[in-house]
């Protein structure tokens, strides 16, 4: 069954992965009758063999006036999707097991109208007017590194509905898709301060305050003197001191598989990023400054999701 399903997409698919800009031409679309066009084409048969029975030219003169009008809507859905060109492909990178939006860019000599793109998910119509248009499609991550977008799907149906006119194309084009973050987000590492001090809120040795009890508090924490005292219950509150740069290694982590440590290393770097907190993160292939920011947090999360690998020239000059 695998094999019979990649000869099929092989067929389907058989230009290979194309470079942008694609321009779909006569002979790469596709045209079949819609579900409403079925529907059209079976009235259209019964009142033609009625017309013959009963020899009622009236009602062979509508059924050859259905039979034009067809004709002319097939030509017009046809031309609706001809010589348009898919000019320009973005998508912003994508967390593991999350979907992006790619914005496909559509250029045509004239105003076409209800353009879809389809690839496993229908998104939205676009027109394209003024010679220019854009529809989105999802697409989700589904393994980290660089990753190839799904063979798309245009599609039109315009104007009466009654035809499906669509073209396939594979463009050459990768979304980086980042680890998934290990949520909540653990505490940092021990190691991890290098210059000063700051108090997190992460759970510490040190008594900081006490306050009341909440549901799911440890027991352990209970501050029992206090709670003596009076009749409400109380809970010690600790907090941690850790450096104001934060030092995130890879090789400090032993007892996690790379997969989980290149997404604990992916919470860490996204939480200091949100505590505007300078940190550098060490891979065994890459090291980056200390310092925080979108440039920062950017280089950070592109090397986890490149390690161990899949990087090249092309690949880099699409994002």
């Amino acid at each position: 069954m695998r094999c019979f399903k990649v000869n099929i997409e092989a067929l389907i698919n058989r230009r290979g992965r194309e470079t942008v800009p694609v321009i779909f031409d006569w002979r790469r679309i596709y045209v079949l009758p819609s579900k409403p066009g079925l529907f059209f084409a079976f009235i259209w048969f019964v009142m033609l063999m009625a017309g013959l029975n009963f020899n009622n030219n009236m009602g062979l003169m509508l059924v050859f006036l259905l039979f034009g009008m067809a004709q002319a809507i097939l030509l017009k859905t046809f031309f609706n999707m001809r010589n348009i060109q898919l000019k320009s492909i973005k998508a912003e990178p994508v967390f593991l097991g999350e979907s992006t939006e790619v914005k496909l860019e559509l250029v045509a000599d004239d105003s076409r109208w209800q353009i879809a793109c389809h690839s496993g998910k229908v998104s939205d119509s676009t027109n394209i007017k003024s010679g220019r248009g854009y529809v989105s499609c999802p697409v989700e991550g589904n393994h980290r590194g660089w990753q190839h977008i799904p063979r798309i799907k245009l599609l039109t149906r315009y104007p009466m509905g009654l035809f499906t006119v669509w073209v396939y194309c594979a463009p050459d084009f990768y979304i980086l898709v980042y680890p998934k973050p290990e949520t909540p987000v653990p505490a940092y590492p021990q190691h991890g301060g290098l210059e000063g001090q700051l108090t997190l809120p992460e759970k510490g040795d040190e008594i900081s305050n006490i306050r009341e009890y909440h549901v799911g508090d440890p027991v352990r924490d209970i501050a029992w003197k206090k709670t003596a005292q009076n009749n409400k219950t109380w809970v010690k509150q600790f907090e941690q001191m850790q450096g104001q740069q934060m030092l995130f290694d890879f090789d400090q982590m032993t007892t996690l598989t790379v997969e989980h440590k290149l997404s604990r290393l992916c919470a860490w770097v996204l939480q200091a990023e949100r505590q505007n907190m300078d940190y550098q993160l060490k891979l065994c292939d890459f090291c980056s400054d200390m310092g925080h920011g979108t440039e920062q947090l950017a280089q950070c999360l592109k090397a986890l999701a490149l390690y161990g690998g899949g990087d090249s020239s092309a690949k880099l000059d699409q994002n």
